[in-house]
């Protein structure tokens, strides 16, 4: 298979999810689900449309209000790259690793 740009500039690997969640930004506050998600950003679908490098919280269950800047456009959503410190980031990792961790074990045993 061969790999496109944008999965070799991946720094993260993604994983795929399907969790609600409420993204805000100066325009208002929005529900929508996040399709995938790294330790350095997110797909999100939405019923709005936000443009590229508008900045915004997204609320990441279990881990809280993460800021995040809209990078890419996508079909009935959008891709965000989380903006955190390098030290908050580490902590980050270890919280979206807990929910990769969590995710796998819901597929093998069937419970989600």
């Amino acid at each position: 298979m061969q790999e496109t740009e944008d999965s070799n500039r991946r720094q993260h690997k993604r994983i795929l999810v399907s969790n609600p969640t409420t993204v805000e930004s100066d325009s208002g506050s929005y529900t929508g689900r996040i399709l995938n998600i790294s330790a350095g950003g997110a797909g999100i679908r939405m019923d709005v449309c936000l443009l590229d490098d508008t900045r915004l919280t997204v609320n990441i269950e279990n881990v809280g209000m993460i800021p995040a800047k809209v990078v890419r456009q996508m079909r009935d959503g959008v891709g965000v790259k989380f903006e955190i410190s390098e030290d908050k980031e580490k902590r980050f990792i270890k919280k979206i690793t807990d929910i990769v961790e969590k995710k796998r074990q819901e597929l093998l045993t069937g419970t989600s």
